[in-house]
């Protein structure tokens, strides 16, 4: 028998029993009810901690509501070898445990103190994780990561902010600790998959310095969004244009705002269709954003400094079936990216009529483009299909499938030359998965990815990645 480390060892059981947790959830589980108070079983509370002898919805009748959710990855890829000839031509096996527990609470202050469209809210983020081998997939970089909770180890101050709500909530102000993730170039039926890059597209995460203003790093901002009619909304947000490495600012509270460090732009129009009370259509959104970035920041193509950078966007979800509107309540659990880590605050979105059910087939698509003379992608491009009730008697899962790629532009495929790698001209990712909540409070979701071209390195083969997700709510 090989020798087996015992990570590796841990890894495969530990696999092996959300696999078997996550097919029992969906095939014998009942689907999540109405909710419940602590005097009915624990399996059907809405959190695993209950409503705390009547404590939390007194809260949350005066405005005050906690959260915390824990979320647990497990990956390792079963496939994928350096080519024969190469320098080392040896199987790549690597194994990856990564914890998430984001806690903290949002206050409506009109409710609170009778402050009228007041609002307060803050996230927390504690992060935990180990690698057999950290860079085993992609060796030159995690051009389109496996995981969107993975990151550096600490407890850290992840969003702070204020909002205030005018002319009858048809603008909305927001400043503190912001992260542009959170509310720009977000797709909705693309949000329950599980690689950094359906969360927060790898051409800004590559692109901007030390992955920008996205999860598990926000920073100083303000945000504006008007709203002057249902179907169309106008946002735009400034942002402390560095937010440093995460092993550098380490806590969340490394605040510089100068010309050097400068500022990160993001303006984005949302146009929507088929989501008011009297229309009958299938739903759907457009998103056209543009971000700029000004001061001194590392070049991702040189050892050396640039100044500016900038791109543009488009997103694009459709519902392209809905299933025949379903008399039982929907359970309220939160979305794979929401239970993930904690980005599940309100946006400035109008929400789906709760008369219509939002069960059946989304497709979405975004594309970015930024100018290959200063960026790593110059190009990117994802897509997918997200069904959301597929098996009869589940109706709160969801399945989805995603094709994402990254281009990189010539000055990226020379610096990869000069470090004596052979670059292809891409790097893209296959993912498909599926999210079944087996109570209110636990969801499992196993996971696979497809890797095409890893690392964008030629003398690497494709990649088979098996994941599996267990999120618990508090």
């Amino acid at each position: 028998m090989p020798n087996v480390p015992a990570r590796s060892r841990f890894m495969r059981v530990w696999l092996a029993l959300v696999g078997a947790g996550c097919l029992a959830g969906v095939c014998f589980a009942e689907p999540p009810g109405p909710a419940q108070t602590d005097a009915q079983p624990i399996l059907e509370w809405d959190q695993l901690t209950g409503d705390w002898v009547g404590m939390r919805p007194m809260l949350s009748d005066h405005g005050v509501e906690f959260f915390a959710n824990y979320t647990l990855d497990a990956w390792g890829n079963v496939s994928g070898r350096r080519k024969q000839g190469s320098t080392h031509a040896s199987t790549i096996n690597y194994s990856s445990v990564y914890g998430d527990l984001n806690f903290g609470a949002q206050v409506d202050l009109e409710k609170a103190v009778g402050w009228q469209g007041a609002s307060m809210s803050t996230t927390w983020v504690w992060l935990y994780g180990w690698n057999t081998n950290e860079e085993a997939l992609n060796p030159d970089g995690k051009y389109l990561g496996v995981s969107n909770i993975a990151g550096f180890n600490t407890l850290r101050l992840f969003t702070l902010w204020f909002q205030q709500k005018l002319w009858d909530d048809k603008i909305s102000i927001r400043v503190g600790q912001l992260a542009a993730d959170a509310e720009f170039f977000r797709s909705t039926y693309g949000g329950v998959l599980i690689s950094d890059t359906f969360t927060w597209p790898a051409i800004v995460g590559l692109n901007l310095p030390n992955k920008g203003q996205a999860f598990p790093m926000g920073t100083l901002g303000a945000r504006v969004a008007w709203n002057p009619v249902d179907w169309f909304t106008f946002q735009s947000a400034v942002f402390q244009g560095n937010v440093f490495a995460q092993n550098v600012n380490r806590f969340g509270f490394l605040w510089r705002l100068d010309a050097q460090t400068g500022y990160t732009f993001f303006n984005e129009a949302q146009f929507r269709w088929n989501q008011r009370g009297g229309e009958t259509g299938l739903p759907g959104q457009l998103k056209p954003g543009l971000w700029f970035q000004t001061g001194q920041s590392a070049d991702p193509l040189a050892s050396s400094t640039s100044s500016g950078n900038g791109g543009f966007y488009i997103v694009l979800d459709q519902m392209l079936y809905r299933e025949p509107a379903n008399p039982s309540p929907a359970c309220h659990a939160p979305d794979g990216k929401s239970a993930a880590n904690g980005k599940g605050a309100k946006t400035f979105e109008t929400p789906a009529l709760p008369t219509k059910s939002d069960q059946g087939l989304g497709w979405f698509a975004r594309a970015g483009f930024t100018p290959p003379d200063r960026n790593f992608l110059d190009f990117y491009f994802d897509t997918g299909l997200t069904y959301k009730g597929l098996i009869p008697g589940r109706d709160n899962d969801t399945m989805s499938i995603g094709f994402a790629y990254g281009h990189l532009s010539n000055g990226a495929r020379s610096s990869l030359r000069s470090q004596d790698i052979n670059p292809t001209d891409s790097e893209m990712v296959v993912e498909l998965t599926y999210q079944a909540p087996v109570t209110r409070w636990l969801i499992v979701q196993p996971d696979l990815q497809y890797f095409i071209n890893p690392g964008a390195n030629s003398e690497l083969t494709n990649a088979l990645v098996i994941e599996a997700r267990a999120t618990v709510i508090f």
